[in-house]
């Protein structure tokens, strides 16, 4: 067959031969002659029927009968049987003692001579045994010839040659084997037995095979292409269908019969498979062939996995993992991912068994991997790979930190990322003091200016959005907008120091007094004043010697300071006082070496709180400006 190997569908000529015999004498053939000698037959027509044996000898002879280690025996009959040669290799001898045997005479014992060719036989298998029977009359009457005909017929093939009137068909067909169109031979004389010689020769060296028929039933999984199947020699070829055909033949010789014809796979299955259910082999001779099984090899599809479902987020990566792909003939030949939207992201090793997907913007996107395996055949499998959105990152670099005086511009600055290349942002910001600007579009880097009205303390808050809806937001904080022309604040007094205030001893608390006095003299930017305070249960006693800022704003006043701590310097502090019903004070005092905190009767609230610890004594004033 060719080819040898397909793939699923694919189509396979295969080629059936049949190397035929030569003839019946290719198997060593065992020939008997059985003449008739009786009376009724004249001197010059025995000498025909002599010529005539002779003649048939020699035929057989030339189809290579004593070449392939068959015999010749002559027998007759009248009266009684004779035997005239036993069964012999030499044409030479038999030719002669033909010749030489004289007519005896006689009537007619056809079951004499049957019975002298049955006995001359050798009876063994594996050998071909043929009987010419050549008479002129009928038999005797009572001869037994239908039983001794029988019992012959049961070793031999026998032909029946009737000449002249004498015999009738009848008595053919009794002598001869079935079926008689084919075994019996009736002429009118003697002189006519010459134009039977070659039909005669041509029935006992019969082909070594009549009839044969070859029946081709192709095996589940493929299917016979119809109309592809040839037969030389002339051979027909009938019966097609998806199953298979037949192929026949009237006889086949010395001749190589060859068959071809076209098989379709089917899809399924696959690996090493036989393509004919049976080749069936029939002659009428009742031979057997055994023709070789044929296989051909259909490569099975290979496998694709494209390994399970991802999730990676944008700027990131993520596996795509072919390496559970499979073919049962060996190693895949190829690996190749396509499918990603250049919106989602990107794929690289994309010829590897492992590739990269590279995500770029939030999205659900298909990964396909296509295998190949070594025969050509491909399978593919897609994973499914959700980018999921990264919020931007901002950072701001820089914060307002000095006091700054209002209807003065306070400015920040800032950048971020964001790892969704694809990604538009807009940035929002929050001034603190009630107004915002934005969202407007916005690129890294950011910034931002704004005048302060109003004196006070404020955070300034800024959001930088994606378009996904992640952001990230980051805080100026305690940015101090000052009026030197807004007043400025005083008190004295005492306070109930709470229990925890002073870190140093949490436990204490009690007593503390406190005065002081802020404010900005005319054209200053920085205010001037005093500020004193005593913890007796800590023995802390506290003193300004500098102020960085004040802020008066409605009935709240706050300012930012240095000082020193029992005589030592080194220390921060801010001070926060309403003047209300009651007026409430806070101090914050820390080290300004590392900022631990020393004292702080509000601790744990923001800079900017409003103070809760109300005066147990004295006022705190705020003077309009």
């Amino acid at each position: 067959m060719s080819p040898t190997s397909i793939n699923p569908g694919g189509t396979s000529t295969v080629t059936l031969t049949l190397q035929g015999e030569t003839s019946v004498q290719s198997t060593p053939t065992d020939l008997v002659l059985v003449l008739d000698e009786s009376g009724s037959i004249s001197p010059t027509d025995f000498t025909t029927l002599k010529s005539f044996a002779n003649d048939v000898v020699t035929e057989v002879a030339n189809a290579g009968l004593f070449a392939q280690g068959g015999r010749v025996g002559v027998v007759s009959f009248a009266s009684s049987q004779e035997l005239i040669i036993g069964l012999s290799n030499n044409q030479i001898a038999v030719n002669t003692a033909i010749t030489n045997n004289p007519q005896s005479g006689g009537t007619t014992c056809i079951s004499c001579g049957l019975n002298e060719a049955a006995s001359i036989l050798p009876h063994a298998a594996g050998r071909n045994q043929v009987v010419i029977v050549i008479t002129d009359g009928n038999a005797n009457g009572g001869d037994p010839t239908s039983a001794a005909a029988t019992a012959l017929q049961s070793e031999a093939e026998v032909f029946a040659v009737g000449v002249g009137s004498g015999i009738n068909q009848t008595t053919l067909n009794i002598i001869a084997s079935a079926p008689d169109a084919t075994h019996t031979f009736p002429v009118a004389d003697f002189n006519s037995l010459a134009a039977i010689l070659q039909a005669l020769v041509a029935a006992v060296n019969v082909p070594g095979a009549t009839n044969p028929q070859i029946v081709v039933t192709v095996a589940n999984g493929w299917d016979y292409v119809s109309g592809t199947a040839a037969a030389n020699l002339g051979a027909a070829v009938s019966g097609e269908a998806l199953a298979g055909f037949t192929v026949k033949r009237a006889n086949l010789g010395a001749e190589l019969l060859t068959i071809t014809y076209d098989v379709v796979h089917e899809g399924t299955p696959c690996g090493s498979l036989p393509v004919n259910e049976s080749v069936a082999y029939t002659d009428d001779e009742g031979a057997t062939v055994s023709f070789p099984a044929v296989n051909v090899y259909v490569n099975c599809a290979p496998v694709a996995d494209a390994g399970p479902d991802v999730s990676v987020p944008e700027g990131s990566t993520v596996a795509l993992d072919g390496t559970g792909s499979s073919d049962t003939e060996g190693p895949l030949a190829a690996y190749a991912w396509s499918g990603a939207d250049a919106a989602v992201g990107s794929i690289t090793d994309a010829g590897s068994a492992i590739a990269t997907y590279n995500g770029l913007d939030d999205g659900v996107d298909t990964a396909t991997l296509e295998v190949t395996d070594a025969g050509g055949l491909t399978d593919t499998d897609t994973a499914t790979v959700t980018v999921t959105n990264v919020a931007p990152s901002l950072t701001l670099t820089t914060c307002p930190t000095d006091p700054n005086q209002i209807g003065t511009n306070v400015s920040f600055a800032g950048s971020f990322t964001d790892p969704g290349t694809a990604d538009t942002h807009t940035m929002t910001v929050n001034w603190g003091d009630g107004t915002s600007t934005g969202p407007s579009a916005a690129t890294s880097p950011v910034g931002g200016t704004h005048p302060y009205a109003t004196a006070g303390i404020f955070d300034i808050t800024v959001t930088v959005a994606d378009d996904d809806g992640g952001s990230d937001s980051k805080t100026c904080a305690f940015v101090v907008v000052f009026d030197p022309n807004g007043g400025f604040v005083t008190g004295g007094g005492w306070i109930n120091s709470p229990a925890g205030a002073y870190p140093a001893d949490p436990g204490a608390s009690g007593r503390a007094n406190f005065g002081f006095v802020s404010k900005y003299q005319k054209g200053a930017t920085v205010p001037t004043g005093s500020t004193e305070f005593q913890f007796q249960a800590g023995n802390l006693n506290f003193h300004s010697d500098a102020y960085q800022w004040l802020v008066v704003a409605a009935d709240k006043a706050q300012y930012k300071g240095t000082g020193t701590v029992n005589g030592a310097s080194g220390y921060g502090f801010m001070l926060t006082a309403t003047n209300g019903s009651p007026d409430k004070f806070r101090i914050k005092i820390w080290k300004t070496a590392d900022s631990t905190i020393v004292y702080d009767n509000q601790i744990g609230s923001g800079d900017t709180a409003n103070p809760t610890t109300a005066l147990a004594g004295g006022s705190i004033q705020i003077h309009k400006g």
